[in-house]
């Protein structure tokens, strides 16, 4: 599902140069929910990025479902990250101006599908993460735990077969927390979904698959 090869993550300044990530190798299994751990700057929310084709290796290769992503051209790569790959940020990044569906719907206008499968997709996602109830709703008006639910359905209207969540219950208190995580839990087991979670709360993370833990830019198991 996603092969990682010697990857290596330079950021150079006329100044400066930062080693983000170096020798980086994993295979994530499809219907994995992978953790990845390691303290504030080890390069985890780098290795996200770089997985979900946010941004570009300085070396080594990224496979994606059995598509090598080096080399890609822009549109591919944007049309193959919208159809393969859902995001779930810590911070929601719900659009304010914009009610819940109309947000729920955004991957989908992309795709240029019709107005009316997007309305009857967003629905169905919102029923599944029990938000129904809250679609004509803005983001001011929901809790932060509503917010990364929004967010979640956001993230799966587009059927992906990977779901990158980056710290999705860093903004929550432990309660909402734990409703985002029996969302997460079960969009894996149910939808046999690949999710790759970034994370520092360690109880989160021994309830997945696997922990990839991270320091100073290195893969340390």
């Amino acid at each position: 599902m996603i092969t990682v090869k010697d990857l290596l993550k330079v950021y150079r300044t006329d100044e400066i140069e930062t080693l983000a990530l170096e020798n980086v190798n994993m295979h994530i299994g499809e219907g994995e929910f992978v953790s990845i751990m390691g303290p504030s700057g080890c390069g985890k929310s780098t290795l996200l990025n770089l997985i979900g084709l946010l941004d570009t290796p300085t070396a080594g290769t990224i496979e994606i479902c059995g598509q090598k992503t080096d080399g890609m051209k822009d549109k591919h790569l944007a049309d193959f990250r919208n159809r393969m790959l859902g995001f779930v940020f810590q911070s929601f990044h719900l659009i304010p101006s914009l009610n819940v569906i109309d947000n729920v719907e955004l991957p989908l206008l992309y795709r240029h599908v019709p107005s009316h499968e997007r309305r009857k997709r967003a629905e169905e996602v919102l029923s599944r993460v029990g938000l129904a109830h809250r679609m004509k709703h803005y983001p001011s008006q929901l809790s932060g735990g509503q917010c990364q639910r929004v967010a979640i359905a956001r993230a799966i209207i587009g059927n992906p077969k990977i779901l990158l969540a980056d710290e999705p219950t860093g903004n929550l208190d432990s309660n909402m927390g734990a409703e985002v995580m029996n969302i997460l839990h079960q969009l894996n087991k149910e939808d046999k979904r690949t999710i790759v979670m970034v994370t520092h709360n360690e109880e989160q993370a021994l309830q997945t698959s696997r922990i990839i833990r991270f320091f100073d830019g290195h893969q340390i198991n």
